[in-house]
């Protein structure tokens, strides 16, 4: 949004922290979800004691690390500066841990030239990135997220048109960041006390915005795990800030993930996995109006409350 490319991390330009080079953004080893913190960490250690990694096969001499950490950094394209395609990697790391030789990791004096293989070009599907990303970061980079999406339709609201809308019903697409769950002392028929929850939103320009999810809505139209939504609601704009009080809402499905094409269940996997945070609240519901009881003491022609 304000004009950096992010960037996957990457083996020779990130650190275990995202780091900014100019107006490119790399995002940190950190992100990686599977994958070791002491090799998160000696990864770029490495790198700056003896210099950035020539090949994947330099790298694996150098760096302690298992076949299956490797692949992750396959798929997460960590490697893309030797301008080979994943599948041609992942052959020469299944390769170069077949020869059994990279147990103990040493810098030789003299290196032997490495063999190049060369494969044929496979065509991909240009979501399949998008949804290696998913399951190794947590969250698409290559694509948005709403580029995944089955439908077209992108809500006939934006973000920066709320504070036109006050008092009035808006159709919102949105992705689910983060709620808030809040207490309250209300009962629902069956005496158990109901729910109440502030979302946070972004829509498919990037901005943020605020829901307010009370009972009788949530009951009817729940929240479904992490995901992008379609929204209909009420906008209330308080001090210049613009809430939107749902009526209605919808989880919308993404496309199945093209690496899976042959396995219908595991095409719907990724989109399973999405997940928003969630903060729950363990107190007491706050007190209401007519229950709050303060001591008054009359001063002059004033009442001040203790």
């Amino acid at each position: 949004m304000s004009g950096a490319t992010i960037h996957n991390p990457c083996v020779n330009l990130s650190e275990f922290q995202t780091t900014v080079y100019g107006t490119d953004v790399y995002l940190g080893l950190m992100h990686i979800e599977k994958m070791e913190a002491t090799v998160k960490q000696f990864i770029p250690e490495e790198r700056k004691i003896n210099g950035n990694y020539r090949s994947l096969e330099d790298f694996v001499k150098r760096i302690n690390i298992g076949i299956e950490t490797l692949q992750i950094l396959i798929f997460v394209g960590a490697f893309r500066f030797t301008g080979k395609q994943k599948h041609e990697l992942l052959i020469e790391a299944r390769f170069l841990f077949s020869k059994g030789q990279y147990n103990t990791k040493i810098i030789s004096l003299f290196e032997e030239p490495q063999k190049d293989y060369h494969l044929p070009v496979i065509e991909r599907n240009g979501f399949e990135d998008a949804f290696d990303e998913i399951e190794i970061l947590g969250f698409p980079v290559s694509h948005s997220i709403f580029d995944l999406l089955k439908t077209k339709y992108r809500g006939h609201v934006m973000v920066k048109h709320l504070l036109k809308y006050h008092k009035r019903q808006v159709k919102m697409l949105a992705y689910l960041i983060s709620r808030k769950h809040v207490p309250i002392k209300k009962k629902n028929q069956s005496g158990k006390k109901d729910d109440m929850f502030f979302g946070t939103w972004i829509d498919a320009e990037g901005q943020y915005f605020d829901t307010a999810h009370f009972p009788d809505s949530l009951r009817k139209f729940p929240f479904k795990e992490g995901g992008i939504y379609l929204l209909l609601g009420t906008v209330e704009v308080d001090y210049h800030f613009p809430t939107v009080t749902i009526t209605k809402m919808a989880k919308m499905p993404l496309i199945a993930d093209p690496r899976y094409s042959m396995d219908q269940d595991r095409a719907r996997e990724m989109e399973r996995s999405l997940r928003e945070d969630v903060s729950m609240t363990s107190r007491k519901p706050y007190p209401q109006e007519h229950e709050i009881k303060l001591s008054r003491k009359k001063m002059g022609s004033k009442t001040i409350f203790l």
